[in-house]
């Protein structure tokens, strides 16, 4: 019989970090598109974590549209956060 513990994985937990990130981007995404106030509190603390993990990703591919720039940079660093993520889950899973 095998006996069911509540221990994750460290593979499991950093699939749950990056999704985690990456989920927060695209809300971010999607409160720009949606011309969400950005005075609110609510939306100006998600947007400040989208920014903060969205840095290194700023400007990758400037549009002219700022709406348009944050879609498509925005959703590369959501997805390079989901593929890193993806990626460092497998080798700490065969470690």
């Amino acid at each position: 019989m095998v006996t069911r513990t509540r221990y994750r994985s460290p593979g499991s937990i950093i699939t749950a970090i990056a999704g985690l990130i990456a989920g927060i981007i695209v809300v971010g995404i999607i409160l720009v598109l949606v011309d969400a106030n950005q005075r609110n509190t609510i939306v100006d603390f998600i947007l400040d974590i989208g920014r903060f993990f969205v840095r290194p990703f700023q400007d990758l591919f400037p549009q002219d549209d700022p709406k348009e720039n944050i879609v498509i940079n925005w959703g590369i660093a959501a997805i390079a956060y989901l593929v890193v993520g993806a990626i460092i889950a497998r080798i700490v899973r065969r470690a």
